[in-house]
């Protein structure tokens, strides 16, 4: 799979502070691809940088091998959500779309195709004050696709939605990626990458942690969320027994790792007799590069 984005060694200081430190990474074209790292790792920045938010950086950026730098008009080949999507509140959906048609040139018959798309459709003359927030994001898809870009960059597009309002982004991705569309996702969640993406990079305090091609990898480890009643007893108890290490311990949650030869935590008998367990719950198996 030839790759349709790259990221040569992008750098930006705010000062003294390094909010990116030399970064470099490959999207593959058709990907879905995940931009990870909890907050302050650089991942909003990067998403700016490449939104054209930014414009004093360093290194260099290329869409299918043409440098972003030389060509003013990249951006008409992205599509892109950056925080949460505005939109004229005392308007509709299908108005509010129209103003972007204008602005953008994309032919009014794109409304009908976006907003079928995102599920919007028999919405699409209400005012946008009306709807919830899940359906606003879901309309800013809509507003990023207008000009059938070719790459979609959606910054934490999950964030403030419950379960169905997840469920219905990912709907939409999935969507998007069998209609060829490459998808970049900025997230700060382990559970939201296993689930959706198809490559993962990992960032941490502006630098690179690691960029992989995730689907069909397996780890040589099992990792554990271990939640607990007494976390300094459940520690002494862990660190007692063959196979298992403990990655990060904070308040009353430990994270454990344990061979994939050993009898996993959720069956082990001996583990499961330890006082003071309130749940065991499967980890991804990125979780690890959290704490590298």
């Amino acid at each position: 799979m030839s790759n349709i984005l790259s990221i040569d060694t992008v750098s930006k200081y705010y000062g003294q502070l390094k909010a990116l430190d030399g970064i470099s990474f490959e999207v593959p074209e058709n990907s879905i691809f995940a931009i990870l790292g909890p907050n302050g790792s650089g991942k909003s920045t990067l998403i700016r940088v490449l939104a054209g938010l930014i414009t004093s950086w360093e290194g260099d950026i290329f869409y299918k091998n043409h440098s972003i730098r030389k060509k003013e008009n990249y951006t008409n080949n992205f599509g892109f959500i950056v925080e949460d999507p505005s939109f004229y509140e005392y308007l509709s959906a299908a108005m509010n779309l129209r103003i972007l048609c204008r602005l953008t040139n994309s032919p009014f018959a794109r409304i009908e195709e976006v907003l079928s798309l995102v599920d919007l459709s028999d919405r699409k003359d209400e005012l946008v004050s009306n709807y919830s927030y899940g359906m606003k994001q879901r309309l800013g898809i809509a507003q990023a696709l207008l000009h059938d870009p070719k790459i979609l960059i959606l910054d934490e597009p999950n964030n403030g939605l419950d379960p169905v309002g997840v469920n219905q982004i990912a709907d939409i991705i999935y969507k998007l990626s069998h209609e060829g569309k490459t998808i970049c996702i900025s997230t700060h969640s382990l559970n939201e990458v296993d689930r959706l993406c198809t490559d993962v990079a990992i960032m941490k305090k502006g630098r690179l942690v690691i960029a992989k091609d995730i689907r069909g990898v397996s780890s040589k480890k099992r990792f554990f969320r271990v939640e607990t009643f007494d976390a300094k007893y459940v520690l002494s108890k862990i660190k007692s027994l063959r196979g298992l290490s403990v990655l990060a311990a904070q308040s009353n949650s430990i994270l454990v790792s344990q061979s994939v030869n050993s009898i996993p935590l959720t069956e082990n008998k001996t583990f499961n007799k330890i006082k003071s367990i309130k749940s065991i719950q499967i980890e991804s198996d990125l979780i690890e590069y959290y704490y590298v």
